[in-house]
């Protein structure tokens, strides 16, 4: 929201600044009504968050790089051997995240930044509004106040003494009103022939238009300006409307009577004649030097265009983020590699050839949209769950397999689909993600030999001598939880939160933004200390817990999060490395159903997470196994 008004505020004060300072050359080049309809046009780029895609012109880094394994899709099950830096990098970002000794037991919601900008934003505009309706709607019922003097073009003609030049009023019913002065018939038909105009070409509601376009960046001076300036060209196209059959000596008569009516102005939805003294003068140079000749539109068309691209260029470089660097926990994907052993061996253990190792698989690996891992610092929407690995080109279970050629980094890499990921073969998601991954392995990972090992010669080999194979490919709506049971048999498990979550709640728990405390980190460590988040409840029979971890930050991606059974007094689950975009469930067992429990919450540092807690009717899901997961073979 913050992003769009600032956004569409520079973009909008850019061409509205150019359209003002070329006001003169533009209006009297091609005319007042292609210099009004071109500044209405440009009150678009104060709403319609356009953009271009211009990458920003910022130096490249990469985080500290650390290295982890996922074993079979469980997590538990991993059990990568690193050196003593890994091991310690591993721990910093891996570490369970104990509570806070002595915390309050109250819930502290602490409102970011941006809820409060928004909020001024808010009132502002509603203030900005209320003004200009006021000031509009007090003016109309005194201005109306008036005599019927006359119907012209369907409308009403009054006579009052509370307006000073003639003006059109009202929306639905608008009526011409005069002033109580003494005019010829010449200007009043000249004059009444102005208004009319106005209201043919339904200036009231574009004025409306600009108003509101005004109130929305009531922040920004520039759109005061684009409003003054719009009222300004309308006038314009109006003189020109008037004025295009006229003789110079009608024209003359024409700028005469407007003069006759210069005074003071009045509220901006409406239309009149009165004008200052400097826009007074060129609206006459226009009259009377009016070329009536053949308008270059398309030279207009274009100026218009370059003024917009220019614009929306200059708010898109502005606004462009950094390239975010891919490394090990922010998107980027790698293969294992034991630093026990040497190249060849984790060839032949990576590829399955080996008879004495652990088979590595990626079982429990979701990417975005780009095709990068969601992980700690990149916590985005996921876009599909899949399961790689590497195999041997000349084992017998790759000729059964759907098979590809992708060229990546001037190499050319053989990828196989089993049957569960087949119909992906020539999926855009999946391409990126096998360009970014051998790209990142390639280039990024290791670059340094801070492991002691070449990670990019691993790779080519790997290339040479394997394939890539996707033994699944899950779309969200086909996500289901990774389950476990414990030794209570309460059934606990995971799984990203996707637009298929959609459950009916029977308890809401909590939902908000809250300041976490820095978790304690201690070889007793339970989980059992920290935030309490929202009151105690009671889980009855049937009924399943969903802790949703909707927002966390870089300074703490993950929270720790323990389920606490009050009735007993011991920690039931607890989730010592929670990360953004998950959903954690806990279901009580036979034995715990109809106890009272509280959730305790902490986080890496102290920092504010968005999180939500509630209940809801279990169902088939809590019980369903995952429709493939990969064998751990021993050998």
């Amino acid at each position: 929201m913050i992003k769009w008004l600032l956004m569409t505020s520079l973009a909008g004060s850019i061409a509205s600044l150019c359209l003002i300072f070329l006001k003169t050359r533009l209006s009297a080049k091609y005319g007042g009504r292609w210099y009004y309809y071109v500044c209405l046009s440009s009150l678009l780029l104060f709403i319609v968050p356009l953009s271009l895609n211009v990458p920003a012109l910022y130096p490249q880094s990469l985080f500290p790089e650390t290295v982890t394994a996922s074993f079979n899709g469980n997590p538990a099950a991993a059990a990568e051997t690193t050196t003593s830096e890994q091991a310690s990098s591993v721990q910093a970002l891996e570490q369970p995240a104990p509570s806070v000794e002595g915390a309050s037991k109250g819930n502290f919601p602490v409102l970011p930044a941006s809820v409060w900008i928004i909020g001024i934003w808010i009132s502002g505009f509603a203030i900005a509004l209320f003004y200009y309706f006021f000031s509009y709607f007090r003016f109309k019922r005194k201005a109306l106040q008036g005599i019927l003097i006359d119907k012209a073009g369907g409308l009403n003609v009054l006579a009052s003494d509370y307006v000073h030049s003639p003006m059109l009023i009202g929306f639905i019913k608008p009526q011409i009103v005069f002033p109580q002065t003494n005019i010829s018939a010449m200007e009043y038909q000249l004059a009444l022939t102005h208004e009319l105009i106005h209201h043919k070409q339904k200036d009231a509601w574009l004025k409306l238009f600009a108003v509101i376009v005004n109130c929305l960046h009531w922040f920004n001076p520039v759109s005061y300006l684009a409003l003054a300036n719009i009222s300004e060209a309308c006038e314009y196209a109006v003189d020109e409307t008037v004025s295009k059959t006229m003789k110079p000596m009608d024209k003359k008569h024409y700028s005469e009577m407007i003069l006759h009516f210069a005074a003071q102005a009045s509220p901006a939805f409406n239309s009149g004649l009165a004008q200052p003294k400097k826009q007074l003068y060129r609206r006459f140079k226009l009259i009377m030097n009016r070329n009536t000749g053949k308008s270059p539109a398309l030279s207009g068309i274009l100026f218009a265009t370059m003024i917009a691209a220019v614009s929306l260029f200059s708010s898109s470089v502005v606004f462009a983020k950094a390239p975010q660097p891919i490394t090990e926990y922010s998107g980027g994907i790698r293969t294992y590699y034991d630093l026990n052993a040497n190249l060849e061996k984790n060839i032949k253990n990576t590829l399955g050839i080996s008879k004495d190792s652990v088979r590595v698989f990626w079982g429990e690996l979701y990417i975005d949209k780009d095709g990068l891992k969601i992980d700690y610092f990149n916590r985005t929407e996921p876009y599909y769950k899949v399961a790689i690995q590497w195999m041997d080109k000349n084992s017998p279970d790759i000729a059964g397999m759907t098979q590809k050629t992708f060229f990546v980094e001037n190499r050319t890499i053989t990828v196989a689909f089993a049957d569960k990921a087949a119909a992906y073969k020539d999926d855009k998601v999946i391409k990126n993600m096998i360009t970014r991954q051998i790209a990142f392995e390639l280039n990024n990972y290791n670059k340094d030999q801070k492991y002691k090992y070449d990670h990019a010669a691993f790779t080519n080999e790997l290339i040479q001598r394997g394939a890539y194979v996707f033994n699944e490919i899950l779309a969200p709506e086909q996500f289901a939880f990774e389950l476990s049971i414990t030794k209570n048999e309460e059934i606990v498990g995971y799984k990203p939160i996707t637009a298929y979550d959609k459950k009916s709640k029977l308890t809401d728990i909590f939902n908000k933004s809250v300041k976490l405390p820095k978790s304690v980190y201690s070889e007793s460590a339970d989980g059992s200390q920290g935030l309490q988040i929202g009151k105690t409840f009671v889980m009855k029979s049937g009924e399943t817990l969903a802790l949703d971890i909707k927002e966390t930050t870089d300074k703490s991606p993950t929270v720790s999060l323990a389920i606490l059974d009050e009735t007993t007094g011991a920690v039931a689950y607890w989730y010592p490395a929670a990360s953004s975009g998950m959903r954690y469930m806990f279901t009580p067992g036979k034995n715990t159903a109809n106890h009272s429990f509280k959730i305790v919450a902490s986080g890496e540092e102290e920092d504010a997470a968005k999180i939500e807690v509630f209940t809801y009717k279990s169902g088939e899901e809590e019980t369903k196994v995952l429709p493939f997961t990969p064998p751990l073979i021993l050998r």
